[in-house]
């Protein structure tokens, strides 16, 4: 057990790494993802690389909104002034 790395990961809420030996063969320990072994079909290796992003934050369409929410807010505020 000596020979085994230990996790790269590191936590989010102290910053520090994790003291867990890492899974033989991966950088991280089995808490933080290391007995993942990723898509094994075609079908869920296409849909990982279909999948651009993880949240849906900074999206085309979410900008276009934000944008027309702020020309709203924007226009209500020079009719409240005028």
């Amino acid at each position: 057990m000596d020979t085994l790395p230990i996790c790269q990961a590191k936590s989010k809420q102290s910053g520090m790494q994790c003291k867990n030996f890492a899974t033989k063969g991966k950088r991280v320990c089995r808490i933080h993802g290391g007995k993942s072994t990723g898509a094994k079909t075609l079908e869920g290796k296409e849909r990982q690389k279909k999948a651009p992003w993880k949240h849906g934050k900074r999206s085309k369409e979410v900008i276009a909104e934000q944008k027309s929410f702020r020309e709203f807010f924007r226009d209500c505020k020079d009719a409240i002034q005028y």
